[in-house]
């Protein structure tokens, strides 16, 4: 069986948003995509406090898939630096697992 993971980044850009969501399932290398809308995130950047209004992505995947969505998420990501973490899962409902894999 696969391990399932969940990549997690953030966004304030529809159109980046979008666009990236889409290429994610034109390679075939994630199950599913959750957003979460309007949240905040503070920052520091350049040596100021920062804010902006963002939405959460939450990235659900298998291991073997991580190297390949982080390549995607970089290439067409409009921040310089944009946050990209994994979330390891540690218990999967074995229905939920086979739709994922």
């Amino acid at each position: 069986m696969e391990k399932l993971i969940i990549i997690k980044t953030t966004i304030s850009n529809k159109n980046t948003k979008k666009k990236l969501i889409s290429e994610l399932f034109k390679c075939n290398c994630v199950a599913c995509v959750n957003v979460i809308n309007n949240i905040t995130s503070y920052y520091e950047w350049e040596g100021k406090l920062q804010y902006q209004k963002e939405e959460i992505l939450l990235i659900k995947t298998i291991l073997k898939n991580e190297k390949l969505v982080y390549k995607i998420i970089k290439r067409h990501h409009d921040y310089e630096i944009p946050e990209i973490t994994t979330i390891s899962v540690k218990n999967v409902d074995k229905n939920y697992m086979g739709w994922i894999e």
